[in-house]
């Protein structure tokens, strides 16, 4: 499935900054006092290392959306 959008979302946790993210997908997230996913990114080119991303946050705030 193809993603269609990519997002922190600080409603429940917050970010940590500890780059887990971006060491899996370096152009897609970027780590500074939070992580803020880049602009711009095709996901689809980065969708394994997005969805390794997901499931590796210690605070399970990153979040996509999939074409259904």
């Amino acid at each position: 499935m193809a993603i269609n959008k990519v997002w922190r979302d600080d409603s429940v946790n917050t970010c940590v900054a500890c780059k887990i993210c971006h060491s899996f997908a370096p152009r897609v997230f970027k780590v500074f006092d939070k992580m803020i996913v880049m602009p711009g990114v095709d996901y689809n080119k980065y969708e394994n290392e997005i969805k390794e991303a997901v499931k590796s946050c210690p605070t399970e705030i990153i979040k996509i959306e999939e074409e259904k």
